[in-house]
């Protein structure tokens, strides 16, 4: 399926399967992440309720998604499949990043979620192994799940179907309590994602954030690279 069909056919609309991520809405001059509820994504024209589903993390602890997982936090979520050689990989090593920026406030301040797209392959085991691909730390929780459950938590998140196709390393960063989210490029460098973080966590800081000049993605980047 096409992703321009997927779109006609998603209740949600997401602007992002239609073309690459937007970089960074949060510090777009033009565009303010408006306040929601708990417990509602809303960007753009997507609106939903976060399903409070069953899932499995990489230690295989059986978990709610939105109330264990979401509910008052500030997180970050991306969608990832462990058979990926491309953008899962690209991906995984910038949450790596942004992980080493954040230091001892993942965990305490700001999480990370990632979910499988193919939980028919990704049991708990090969999420384990990627934890150690990528360094994995205290407060990053990597889901998969029972195929029906993933099926509904990954349609309602980015209207597309399981499996590993290729697909946009957008990220998803939100504030449960304030209901404020923001689609941004999961490859963007860990300052700017970091940024974004603490503009949905302190108002002041979001203010300054729209006033900040964005430069483009760089290869080249002042960030630890790692493996």
């Amino acid at each position: 399926m096409s992703s321009t069909t997927a779109l006609s056919q998603h209740q949600h609309t997401h602007e992002h399967h239609a073309a690459p991520p937007p970089a960074a809405r949060a510090v777009n001059k033009t565009e303010t992440p408006a306040k929601g509820l708990p417990g509602v994504v809303a960007v753009g024209p997507a609106r939903f309720a976060v399903p409070d589903v069953k899932v499995s993390d990489q230690r295989g602890r059986e978990v709610r998604f939105y109330s264990d997982l979401i509910k008052g936090r500030v997180v970050v979520i991306s969608f990832f499949f462990t058979t990926c050689t491309l953008v899962c990989p690209m991906q995984g090593r910038a949450l790596a990043r942004l992980q080493a920026q954040l230091g001892p406030r993942l965990g305490k301040d700001v999480f990370f979620i990632s979910v499988s797209k193919d939980p028919l392959t990704d049991t708990t085991a090969r999420l384990k192994r990627w934890e150690g691909d990528f360094g994995v730390g205290q407060g990053w929780t990597l889901v998969t799940g029972a195929e029906g459950v993933m099926k509904k938590l990954v349609w309602d998140f980015i209207g597309e179907p399981l499996g590993p196709q290729l697909h946009s390393p957008f990220v998803l960063i939100g504030n449960d309590s304030t209901g404020t989210w923001v689609e941004a490029d999961g490859l963007s460098p860990a300052a700017e994602l970091v940024r974004i973080i603490d503009g949905l966590s302190d108002p002041a800081a979001a203010a300054r954030a729209q006033g900040a000049p964005r430069g483009p993605r760089s290869e080249s980047s002042d960030e630890p690279r790692l493996p």
